[in-house]
């Protein structure tokens, strides 16, 4: 009997799914369907303040700390953390690196993660010294960054990119118009003031 009422009810629910995918939907339907509660869209999260900046650029750091348990890719830190156009960059670069390698000159680019740890050791403690207008799609957070008894200083030009802020350079602390990103195009030749083929 169990399994007679068991076959007659998916018979039912399945002329009720087949007669609404057809348009027939009953009173009935609309009732269960009307009935069912949806949650509030969450409440979505003011990425324009400066402590969502600072959040953003401190889990970069927390990944770049990591290294000290033998983890760190950088290839992987930066595809996390930079733009897509300073991604392409990189990648045009490592692909000039490996010409010139392969051809056995000398002549190729080399940051050595540089941008990353301004010459100092892991784990990096992160100093926010100033950020500029965190209500625009583009920032510099000026950065001092310690390790030890040591210190460095970096300006991120950070960039608003799939909902998250991504680095689009790592400039120079007191310079304004140079950093990472100009030695890269200046290797590819990029720069007008570049003489380099």
């Amino acid at each position: 009997m169990k399994k007679l009422f068991l076959s007659l009810s998916v018979i039912a629910l399945l002329t009720a799914c087949g007669n609404s995918a057809n348009g027939n939907s009953s009173a009935n339907d609309s009732i269960a369907t009307d009935s069912v509660k949806t949650e509030a869209p969450t409440a979505t999260v003011d990425l324009h303040t400066e402590e969502a900046i600072k959040e953003q650029v401190i889990a970069y750091y927390d990944e770049l700390n990591k290294v000290n348990d033998g983890v760190l890719n950088m290839t992987s830190l930066d595809s996390m953390a930079c733009t897509q156009e300073l991604l392409s960059l990189m990648q045009q670069v490592d692909a000039k690196n490996q010409k010139a390698i392969e051809q056995g000159s000398d002549a190729y680019f080399e940051d050595e993660g540089f941008r990353w740890f301004q010459g100092l050791g892991t784990p990096i403690k992160v100093q926010f010294d100033n950020i500029t207008d965190p209500t625009q799609d583009y920032v510099e957070a000026f950065l001092t960054l310690s390790w030890k008894d040591q210190t460095g200083q970096v300006r991120l030009r950070l960039k608003m990119e799939d909902g998250q802020w991504k680095i689009n350079d790592f400039g120079d602390y007191d310079f304004d118009g140079s950093g990472f990103r100009t030695d890269l195009e200046s290797f590819l030749g990029l720069n007008a003031d570049d003489i380099a083929s």
